[in-house]
């Protein structure tokens, strides 16, 4: 059974710990490059790896600084590839960018099991690199001091940018940190509100600008039944978001907001097939509409298109009263 230990995992759940919980840690192995020494950790029971690669591919690392384990991000295989890979490349074939050129002549000139050779010449080549410990110091080291710059220029601005909760750790500055990242928390959720209503502002002048279109149309509808003249029933649109609106025809819609008592099969012939209605003396004299074999004139549409001319026309008696 593999000896295991409680530790301090610097996140829990994503977030900073505050509570100090812990877990429990297998030391994997300690690395130094003769200056700088560290002792990197992988969660016990478990793998963290659902599909590792090989058997070292199962564990995210953790290193540890200052009582805390501060995750890696990387399993003892990640790690030696990115440590290796380059020296590998470089001594192989001349460097990274030269690999896809050289393995294609290969292919070209010796075949595949050539290729295969050379692949398994190159996983060598990149675990004695990369498992070099000195290397791997040197990666975790420049690893960490990215986050401490990280740190530092959230530091300079007061919690302005993100506060890099492993940069504080490795200057032993959590309680500063937490501070930080309550100033950074607070602007965010300053420029979410702001985002919110300039989201909110865009969205209403989108669908009044549209809305307005449709009403435009509404009004020159109006404007033919109480003048005469032919009204086309075209489509209006009325938008209640950017993604989510109503379409009717212009005429159904009328009757709608008159309150004209409409029959649905009536409501459908008008949507279908009638193309527009020719309005004269206060009546509604002729009307064009799409023709099929078999189709006729709804004769109702008659009596509901004159009952909204004379609604129309009452209202607007009444407004110039």
């Amino acid at each position: 059974m593999e000896h295991s230990k409680l530790m301090t995992p610097l996140f829990y759940d994503g977030n900073f710990n505050r509570e100090g919980r812990r877990m429990r840690a297998v030391l994997e192995k300690e690395i130094s490059d003769g200056t700088q020494t560290y002792r990197l950790w992988r969660a016990a029971g478990n793998p963290d790896q659902s599909y590792p690669r090989t058997g070292n591919d199962r564990y995210i690392l953790y290193v540890e600084i200052n009582g805390y384990l501060a995750p890696l991000g990387l399993t003892e295989f990640s790690l030696t590839e990115i440590c290796g890979f380059e020296p590998a490349a470089q001594k192989l074939y001349g460097g990274k960018e030269k690999r896809a050129a050289w393995l294609n002549a290969l292919q070209e000139s010796d075949g595949s099991e050539a290729v295969s050779a050379a692949m398994a010449e190159e996983r060598s080549e990149i675990e004695r690199y990369g498992g070099a410990p000195a290397r791997q110091t040197e990666y975790i080291q420049n690893l960490l001091e990215d986050h401490f710059s990280a740190y530092l220029k959230s530091k300079e601005s007061g919690g302005q940018s993100f506060p890099d909760f492993t940069g504080a750790l490795v200057m032993n500055e959590l309680a500063q940190c937490v501070e930080l990242s309550a100033a950074y928390r607070a602007k965010r959720q300053a420029e979410e509100a702001a985002r919110q209503a300039r989201a909110v502002e865009e969205e209403r002048a989108y669908c009044g600008d549209k809305n307005r279109v449709a009403e435009q149309a509404v009004s020159a509808a109006l404007q033919v039944i109480r003048e005469g003249g032919v009204l086309k029933n075209t489509t209006v649109k009325f938008y209640q978001s950017r993604y989510s609106a109503s379409s009717y025809s212009i005429i159904n819609y009328l009757m709608r907001q008159y309150q004209v008592d409409v029959p649905l099969r009536t409501q459908g012939w008008i949507n279908d097939k009638l193309h527009s209605a020719t309005i004269q003396d206060g009546k509604c004299e002729y009307l064009q509409y799409l023709r099929r074999k078999g189709g006729r004139c709804s004769q109702k549409f008659f009596d509901c298109m004159n009952a909204l001319i004379q609604a129309v026309t009452a209202q607007a008696s009444e407004e110039a009263a």
